[in-house]
């Protein structure tokens, strides 16, 4: 996924968003007003006005009723609770808000809610129809007079109340019909961005089916290239190590029938032969072995051996390769028997490698130092020489495959750089650990741990220990391990 296409879903996603809220917010806007609508429709001022008016004129008639005795003083109180619950209901509740909400003058409404309080004691105490007509009179007549001024302000009370309603169903239809607008815009923002959606959708499955086609003809290619590697690994024991071998061998009994009959030139050359020839058989050696250990084809045949008898064999065949560079090999034997439980072949190689790495990367009448001890519950080798030493930019890489430090006096000596990469995937699988440690100038000391055979269960798992970090000293030792 490119930079610009992370871009494109973070815009439409943010645009999503936002339209989702907008929607939100339309719709609430719109919910709100309907709601505002209904509580104007379901206490409609209007209507409960006329209502309150309604109540005045009747009970103004009762009154001139009780004047003339067709209505009793209890009825007149009635009529005059009715209409005092008329003027509360104005005053109180969603009506009173409402009233305030379209802007309505409601001092007429408390100015007569006042004059009801006011005449309250005469309401109740007014004459029964025994009493006389005169006395019933000057009662109503006063009542009357009370709320007289009351028609006229409900009438203009009725007609701001008509007016605030229409201009109120005024502002929601312009409302609703900007919410409308809102909502065919939504709608077609929420339309394009599907399209887009669906388009980089589109855009997504068939890039998707590109990478994937893509990743089977590297699939393809990758086997046809495991197989070419195949092939020249089968090419390469077949036809290489076997003619090597047979030139060896034809070599060696050259130099044993005819050896005494050859000048020095013709020595010379056959000497030549052979070296190149076993450095070829090595180099080809070492390619199979990396390639075998890459896929996983080696296998260890354990054994319970003792350490000690694997390097005196070992040195014993280092010694020559030792001896044309010039170098000696000193083995310092340990007095405890070292058992472990390990492929033989294996550990001898390992061996062999770290030997011929020390000689080629020690100075001319140098020596390289053996030792295996005892530590713990682990075996350990090491292997010390006092030559050029690996540099400090390079020890980091030392075990890599193809890795190679050929200092200047050794260009004659190259090699494969594959010794060391090999060395120490066959100490891991037996469950061992390799290491080293080097001063530039002065020498190595490479060293592998394996688990001792009393202990090779329980400490398999355990960690193999570091050899000690101390300053070099010269003459003396120095961790070393192969440099192939």
């Amino acid at each position: 996924m490119t930079k610009r296409g992370n871009i494109v879903r973070v815009t439409l996603f943010s645009l999503c968003l936002g339209t989702a809220v907008l929607g939100g917010v339309v719709i609430w806007t719109l919910g709100s007003r309907v709601q505002s609508i209904k509580t104007a429709e379901q206490s409609d001022p209007l209507w409960i006005t006329s209502q309150l008016q309604f109540e005045l004129l009747r009970f103004e008639a009762d009154l001139t009723d009780y004047i003339f005795g067709s209505k009793s003083d209890e009825e007149v109180v009635e009529r005059f609770d009715i209409l005092w619950s008329r003027a509360n209901v104005m005053k109180s509740g969603k009506l009173a808000r409402l009233l305030e909400d379209i802007g309505v003058d409601t001092i007429p409404l408390e100015e007569f809610e006042a004059t009801l309080g006011r005449v309250d004691p005469l309401v109740q105490s007014l004459p029964g129809r025994s009493a006389q007509e005169t006395d019933r009179r000057l009662a109503a007549q006063e009542l009357l007079a009370e709320t007289k001024q009351f028609k006229s302000k409900f009438r203009v009370l009725s007609l701001e109340i008509a007016q605030a309603k229409s201009r109120l169903m005024l502002e929601f239809r312009t409302g609703l019909v900007s919410l409308s607008n809102a909502i065919a815009y939504l709608g077609i923002v929420i339309f394009v961005l599907i399209g887009v959606v669906v388009s980089i959708l589109i855009i997504d499955v068939r890039s998707s089916r590109r990478r994937t086609h893509l990743l089977e003809q590297l699939v393809v290619e990758a086997k046809a290239s495991a197989k070419m590697k195949d092939n020249f690994m089968s090419v390469v024991s077949h036809e290489l190590r076997t003619p090597l071998t047979s030139i060896l061998g034809g070599i060696a009994i050259l130099k044993t029938k005819y050896g005494e009959k050859l000048d020095d030139g013709a020595k010379k050359m056959v000497d030549i032969a052979q070296r190149n020839a076993e450095r070829l058989l090595s180099l080809v050696s070492d390619i199979l072995d990396a390639h075998s250990l890459e896929e996983g084809k080696v296998s260890i045949s354990k054994e319970r051996l003792n350490l000690n008898s694997i390097l005196i064999s070992t040195v014993e065949e280092c010694e020559i390769y030792a001896s044309q560079l010039d170098v000696t090999i000193s083995l310092k034997s340990s007095d405890d028997e070292l058992i472990l439980d390990a492929d033989r072949v294996r550990i001898s190689q390992v061996l062999s490698n770290f030997l011929s790495n020390a000689a080629k990367f020690s100075l001319p009448g140098g020596t390289v130092e053996v030792e295996a001890r005892r530590k713990g519950r682990w075996i350990q080798t090491e292997i010390i020489d006092h030559g050029h030493g690996v540099p400090l930019d390079q020890q980091s890489n030392l075990f890599s495959r193809f890795h190679q430090v050929n200092p200047g006096t050794t260009g004659a000596h190259k090699s494969s750089g594959l010794g060391l990469s090999i060395a120490k995937q066959l100490i891991e699988m037996h469950g061992g650990k390799v290491g080293f440690t080097s001063v530039e100038g002065k020498g190595s000391t490479f060293w592998f741990s394996l688990p001792s055979a009393t202990d090779t269960e329980t400490d398999r798992i355990d960690r193999a220990p570091e050899i000690e970090k101390e300053p070099h000293r010269m003459g003396k030792r120095i961790s070393i391990a192969s440099l192939g």
